[in-house]
C-alpha cells in the first residue's frame, strides 16, 4: 500500500462537493497526499475545471444543484473512459448504485467518510490507473510518455524530452484516442476552447511534436485530423 500512496504525490485530484464545510474538510485531508486538489461546488463547475486543468482522479458527491454527480460522471465518461471516478453519497441507495454501474466507478463511498475508507478508495484509484496504463504510455520500445512529469523519456539515450503545454495537450488527446482519428476541430477546441487557433498554428505545433516522437507513430489524415498508431 505504501508504494501506491507515494504515487499520489505526483497526482492531481478534483473534489466536487456542494457543502462548503465538508468540502474544505475533505480537501484538507486529501491535500496531505496529492500534488494538487482542485475543488468545485457542483458538476457544471467541475466540468470547467476538468477541461482547463490536468486532472488524474475525480471524487464527487452524488446529490448537488446545477449538475449532480451522476450527470457529471456521465459527461466525463463520454470524454474519458479510463479516468478513475468515485461517487460519495449520504446513504447506500440501491437505485443510485444500480444507475451508476454504467459509469464504471472505481468506488462508491458512503458518508460520513472514515479515514480508513478514504485511504482504501485512493489505493483502488491508483490500481485503476495502473490497470489502464495511465501512469505512463509506451510510444515505442525506447520512448515512454510520463503522464505526471509530462515528459518523454528516451531509455536508449537516457534522455528526458521536454514538451510545451500545447504539445502535452495534443499528445494526451491522441493517446486517449489511440488508433482513432482526432479531428482538427477537436484539437483546436482542446488547445483553446474560447479562442480560435488557425489550422496552420496547429500544424506548427504538430510538426514540433513529431520531431520529439518516434518516427511514423503520428499520421496526418489530410484535411481531417491526426492519428497516433499503437506501438508494436
Amino acid at each position: 500500500m505504501e508504494n501506491n500512496i507515494d504515487l499520489l504525490k505526483s497526482l492531481t485530484l478534483l473534489l466536487v462537493e456542494d457543502d462548503d464545510e465538508l468540502r474544505n474538510s475533505i480537501k484538507e485531508t486529501l491535500s496531505i497526499f496529492f500534488k494538487n486538489v482542485f475543488v468545485a461546488q457542483n458538476g457544471s463547475e467541475a466540468l470547467s475545471i476538468y477541461s482547463e486543468e490536468s486532472v488524474n482522479l475525480i471524487i464527487t458527491d452524488y446529490v448537488m444543484p446545477t449538475m449532480n454527480g451522476y450527470e457529471l460522471c456521465k459527461e466525463i465518461r463520454e470524454k474519458n473512459r479510463k479516468i478513475p471516478l468515485v461517487i460519495m453519497s449520504n446513504y447506500a441507495d440501491q437505485e443510485k448504485l444500480l444507475k451508476s454501474i454504467s459509469l464504471e466507478l472505481t468506488d462508491y463511498i458512503i458518508k460520513p467518510i472514515e479515514y480508513k475508507q478514504l485511504l482504501s478508495t485512493l489505493v483502488k484509484m491508483i490500481e485503476k490507473l495502473k490497470r489502464e496504463n495511465l501512469l505512463s504510455f509506451n510510444l515505442d520500445k525506447n520512448k515512454k510518455y510520463n503522464f505526471f512529469t509530462k515528459e518523454i523519456y528516451d531509455e536508449k539515450e537516457n534522455l528526458y524530452i521536454k514538451l510545451t503545454k500545447s504539445e502535452i495537450i495534443i499528445l494526451e488527446l491522441l493517446i486517449n484516442n489511440l488508433d482513432n482519428i482526432v479531428s482538427i476541430n477537436t484539437i483546436e477546441y482542446s488547445l483553446s476552447p474560447l479562442d480560435h487557433k488557425s489550422e496552420q498554428a496547429i500544424k506548427n505545433i504538430i510538426h514540433r511534436l513529431r520531431l520529439k516522437l518516434p518516427k511514423k507513430i503520428l499520421s496526418n489524415i489530410k484535411g481531417i485530423g491526426y492519428k497516433l498508431k499503437r506501438s508494436h
